[in-house]
């Protein structure tokens, strides 16, 4: 297979640890885009030491989980109501990572672990074929850098979130209603060298009964949209039956 056919195969690959959100700021105003959205709150709280509770919070349960499970919808256009990409994401701890995707490349898997720092991958779901491959190669980065290996909750915390806190970018802004759900909102201007360049601000909705994510939607530094992750049907230790992170 030519590497020109796997760029084009992996070229559309949500290797998401860092992932974001349609919200800008104008002076102290912060616009949000998304119906699906009802805010609790007129006036935003701006509360930096809010913020760093719920992320802490965030970053102590992931530490305790042994495996989780989400169904994972990637939006690169504002207004689509169809995911560009939706997986299947599982993860156990210490790190083994497998990624199902179901669109647009139904039946293509990968599989990272930590152990030997490599991505095996099964490029379509109808043949045996397989590759292995290091998580930085260029036919398995999304196309604003995401990798596999950063893609579970537990790294996006330890890399964006907790760094982006201790320097006062994110901002408890306030409660909402999300599909639902109450949710707590963040907005987060990543401080990491590898994140900063890229990305400008994320609106990040906490579930306020699990504590876990379940919708990041970034901006650029211009203020463009990029695009939109929702988190959904998560279940937390998972035991997966035995093979499963095996292709």
């Amino acid at each position: 297979m030519s590497r020109r056919c796997l760029a084009l195969l992996f070229f559309f690959l949500p290797l998401l640890c860092i992932s974001g959100q349609g919200m800008a700021m104008t002076g102290d105003s912060v616009l949000l885009s998304d119906p699906s959205l009802a805010l609790s709150d007129r006036v935003w709280a701006y509360d930096s030491e809010k913020a760093r509770q719920i992320v802490g919070t965030l970053f102590r349960r992931t530490e305790a989980l042994a495996s989780y499970r989400c169904t994972i919808l990637n939006f690169y256009h504002q207004k689509s109501l169809l995911p560009d990409e939706w997986l299947t994401l599982s993860v156990r701890y210490p790190k083994t990572i497998r990624m199902d995707l179901l669109r647009p490349r139904k039946g293509a898997a990968l599989v990272y672990r930590r152990s030997t720092g490599l991505v095996r991958v099964k490029p379509f779901g109808f043949l045996s074929f397989r590759l292995t491959l290091s998580p930085r190669n260029s036919l398995l980065v999304s196309r604003f850098g995401h990798t596999i290996d950063h893609s579970d909750f537990e790294s996006f915390t330890r890399r964006i979130l907790k760094p982006a806190c201790l320097a006062r970018a994110c901002l408890y802004l306030g409660k909402g209603i999300w599909k639902g759900r109450p949710v707590d909102i963040l907005n987060v201007a990543p401080d990491v060298l590898e994140a900063h360049r890229i990305f400008g601000r994320m609106m990040i909705l906490v579930n306020k009964q699990t504590g876990f994510p379940v919708m990041i939607e970034t901006i650029s530094p211009l203020g463009d949209f990029m695009e939109r992750v929702e988190y959904r049907n998560c279940q937390t230790n998972v035991l997966y039956p035995q093979g499963y992170f095996k292709l």
